[in-house]
Formats: structure tokens, C-alpha cells, sequence
């Protein structure tokens, strides 16, 4: 264990007993957390609690110097099958593919952790963080967080922020909107910046468009019952 992990452990500890209600980032199954590198990502956090994780950037940020991710996909579904898939299909099956594997889920409203193997994920509400592991060309592991910010059911609008301490700042949009009857766009725009140009221009938008494209395809999957 590294002295800093020890010292941030002993922290909490010390420092903690009056919030007794909230989980600890130490508290974490680490039996039930598949993912070493997620683990790790939560070790190096200047945090005690996972209730203090906050977004990096929101609504009044300036995102004009952040580069953009623009990306369209066609589901056949009406638009309430899409959404519906969006709000309430368990995030271990959408959350999955070649690149896409979610780690667990921390609900900030009710103070719970849900795994990945666990049953009991809630629907998708507000200040839900997901732990998300990205496989890399097979060759190594991404840990990121995102927590939702934004869910406007009038204009079936999602919004995702990157959570402070991840590789890029910046948040997902996902936007449905109705082609027709039984077809529906979804619009998924991400603005994004980290500190290393080479892997904004170069790596970031390559093995995003390969991990939001795995997301898709579950939606979609999930939004035409006849296919499952």
C-alpha cells in the first residue's frame, strides 16, 4: 500500500465518524469489483466519500476551447421504446461491449453502491455515477466515471459529465429524436478535453466512437423485443 492510499485511509477514518450514514470510497466490495484498474482509479481520488465526486464542468462552463464528438445512429423503434430502454434497462446490459464494461454504479440520492453482478440497480435517475472500465485494443484498461446531470423528459434529453479526476473533463449528450412512427435518431454529441493534444485528436475520438457505438447497439437491441 502506498503511503499516500494510507494516509487518505486514515484520514477518513479519523476525519469521517460524523457522516457515519455515507459509504466511503474504502468501503468498496473490492470482492465484487472486477475491474483493478477502476480500484485503482479510486485509490488515487482526493476523496473520502463518494458523495463528494464531483462533476467537471456544468452548466455555466465555457465549452468553446473543448473538441467536439458528433455521431448519429438510426434505432427502428418509436422514440418511448428508446427512451424507456435509456431509463430503465438494468446498466450491466447496456453498458457492455468489446470496449464498454460498466464496474458498479453509485447512487448519490440514496447513497448506494450497485455492482455489477448485483440485481438491484435503480432506474436512471440524477446523480447516478458510472464506473466504467474501457478495454483498449485488448492490450490495456481505461477507468472512467461519468455522473448524470441532466434528464429532461419533455425533450427526451440525457446529459453525462465526466466526473473531476478522470483522463478528459467534458460531458456526453444524448439527444432522441423521432425520424418517424417507428424510427428514431439518436444524436450523441461529446465535449471533451484532456491535457495531452496527441490523445484528443488521435486517440480520443477513435476509441469513443468504438465505445458509445457499443452502447448503441444494446439500445437498440433493447428498444426491438422481438430481437431478443
Amino acid at each position: 500500500m502506498s503511503k499516500f492510499i494510507f494516509f487518505k485511509i486514515l484520514f477518513c477514518f479519523l476525519f469521517g465518524t460524523v457522516l457515519q450514514s455515507q459509504i466511503r470510497i474504502s468501503d468498496i466490495e473490492t470482492e465484487k469489483l472486477i475491474h483493478k484498474k477502476v480500484l485503482k482509479y479510486l485509490n488515487k481520488s482526493n476523496y473520502c466519500f463518494f458523495n463528494e465526486l464531483q462533476p467537471s464542468v456544468n452548466e455555466n462552463s465555457d465549452l468553446s476551447m473543448f473538441y467536439v464528438h458528433h455521431a448519429i445512429y438510426t434505432v427502428f423503434a418509436p422514440i418511448e421504446n428508446i427512451w424507456n430502454t435509456c431509463m430503465f434497462v438494468s446498466p450491466t446490459n447496456l453498458w457492455k461491449g468489446k470496449i464498454l464494461d460498466l464496474s458498479f454504479v453509485y447512487n448519490n440520492n440514496s447513497d448506494k453502491l450497485s455492482y455489477k453482478n448485483d440485481q438491484n440497480f435503480d432506474s436512471l435517475e440524477i446523480n447516478q455515477i458510472y464506473f466504467i472500465n474501457l478495454h483498449i485494443m485488448h492490450l490495456f484498461n481505461v477507468a472512467a466515471a461519468l455522473i448524470t446531470t441532466k434528464i429532461d423528459y419533455e425533450e427526451k434529453v440525457l446529459e453525462f459529465t465526466y466526473i473531476k479526476g478522470n483522463k478528459s473533463i467534458g460531458k456526453q449528450i444524448v439527444r432522441l429524436i423521432v425520424d418517424n412512427e417507428n424510427e428514431t435518431k439518436i444524436i450523441h454529441d461529446t465535449y471533451y478535453k484532456s491535457d495531452s493534444k496527441f490523445r484528443d485528436k488521435r486517440l480520443y475520438p477513435r476509441f469513443h466512437q468504438k465505445s458509445i457505438t457499443d452502447l448503441h447497439k444494446k439500445i437498440d437491441l433493447y428498444s426491438n423485443p422481438i430481437e431478443l
